[in-house]
């Protein structure tokens, strides 16, 4: 019997989780509406904003919400149980008979949980009570109150599920990031691999990887593989060290350091410290735009642009004559001895 139910329970909370996956089909005909009381006679205590209708306590006639919106209302929604079936059942029509999305819709907006469980739990219905009461009923069991109580415990819950999801293939990244679900670039995935890290963990070895790869810019293929090996390392060790499994940590931490002497690469201290990379650039630069063979025959070494005549006639020449008085002039403009002035 005990095997029986949790198949029911399985079966269940599968079709749940489809309906869940399912896009939404959204009836853009349906208007909602619902009806103002039109009988009242006396306001009482607490008024239902949606019809009007008032009563003189809110137990048993508003649903309660731990949704910070509602702590001085005394926790309970704003708007009747009849107001919220009515509105429920319209969100059923909105979202084209989906009763998954017109639960998460309400629990969006009146800050309750939405829990897969709670709303599988929530399929086996009476035919007096609807289902949104039924979940609201079944959010406040222990399998979802360790998960929390309010729509801000859903978005923590959801931000940790994506954190957890471990992307499977290239198409399966794309549906991700479509959603908005992961922030990894198709070319982080393809370096490290599919099938085995998580949005997170992509993150971590990015990291590592690009801080490597700026302190040894040239590395060869060989050091390259090197540097992948460190980047699982550390991520090995950050697993570790999250867990508190210190064993486990040290053994990382002595692989990296290993593989980081056999590969040969510099360290951060090492590449600040020495200016034999920056000279090196520096030649490989001046080399690609004035080749070494330009200068092989020392006859080159002349003024190709003309900068000595240049300096004499409009530096030296004019500054001569104004700190010594003298009257030097261009040669091309000397009078010659023998020359008649006209």
């Amino acid at each position: 019997m005990a095997k029986k139910n949790n198949e029911k329970g399985e079966l269940k909370k599968r079709k749940t989780q489809e309906a869940m996956n399912a896009a939404p089909i959204v009836d853009i005909n349906v208007n909602i509406q619902i009806p103002k009381y039109q009988n009242i006679k006396e306001d009482k205590k607490y008024k239902c904003t949606c019809c009007g209708n008032s009563w003189d306590s809110q137990k048993g006639h508003f649903s309660a919400s731990q949704s910070v919106i509602y702590q001085s209302n005394n926790g309970y929604i704003t708007i009747c149980n009849d107001c919220r079936d009515a509105y429920y059942y319209q969100l059923i029509d909105l979202y084209s008979g989906s009763e998954e999305k017109a639960i998460e819709h309400m629990c969006r907006q009146f800050g309750w949980i939405f829990d897969l469980d709670a709303l599988a739990a929530s399929r086996q219905i009476s035919n007096d009570r609807s289902r949104i009461s039924h979940y609201l009923a079944k959010k406040n069991l222990p399998q979802t109150t360790q998960y929390g109580y309010t729509d801000i415990d859903t978005v923590k819950n959801e931000y940790i599920r994506r954190k957890g999801t471990i992307i499977e293939s290239s198409d399966h990244l794309q549906k991700l990031k479509e959603d908005g679900q992961v922030n990894v670039s198709m070319a982080s995935a393809e370096r490290w691999g599919f099938g085995i890290f998580n949005d997170e963990e992509y993150k971590i070895l990015d990291d590592h990887y690009r801080m490597l790869k700026k302190v040894n810019p040239n590395c060869d293929s060989n050091q390259e593989i090197f540097i992948k090996d460190l980047c699982y390392t550390k991520l090995q060790q950050m697993k570790a060290l999250k867990n508190n499994d210190f064993e486990s940590f040290e053994k990382a931490t002595k692989l990296y350091r290993d593989t980081f002497k056999q590969a040969g690469l510099k360290t951060v201290q090492e590449s600040d410290s020495s200016n034999d990379e920056t000279l090196g650039v520096t030649l490989a630069v001046i080399s690609q735009y004035t080749p070494e063979e330009y200068y092989k025959d020392k006859k080159l070494y002349k003024d190709f642009d003309g900068l000595e005549e240049y300096i004499k006639r409009f530096l030296l020449r004019p500054l001569k004559n104004l700190i010594l008085g003298t009257n030097d002039r261009d040669t091309e403009y000397c009078v010659k001895d023998g020359d008649d002035d006209e």
